[in-house]
């Protein structure tokens, strides 16, 4: 897995993420997640590999905005 780094201004990217993939930094698959806690309910992100095992890394990205407070009262 080839990982090479970009920036653009602020924004710092790898290549896997440039390419849609996403990794840990554990080096594992980071698959897209959904949030259903009361704060971000509906609201996907990427986490580690491993989230599920209690090993897991600190990555952490989300893929959408913060919805608004209606769009919240509505998805709960």
């Amino acid at each position: 897995m080839e990982n090479k780094s970009f920036s653009s201004g602020s924004h710092s990217y790898k290549k896997s993420e440039l390419d849609g993939e996403y990794y840990c930094y554990c080096g594992l698959p980071s698959p897209r997640r959904t949030s259903w806690t009361w704060l971000n309910p509906g609201r996907r992100f990427h986490g580690c590999g491993r989230y599920r095992e209690g090993l897991k890394c600190q990555y952490f990205k989300w893929v959408d905005r913060k919805f608004s407070n209606r769009a919240t009262e509505v998805i709960l």
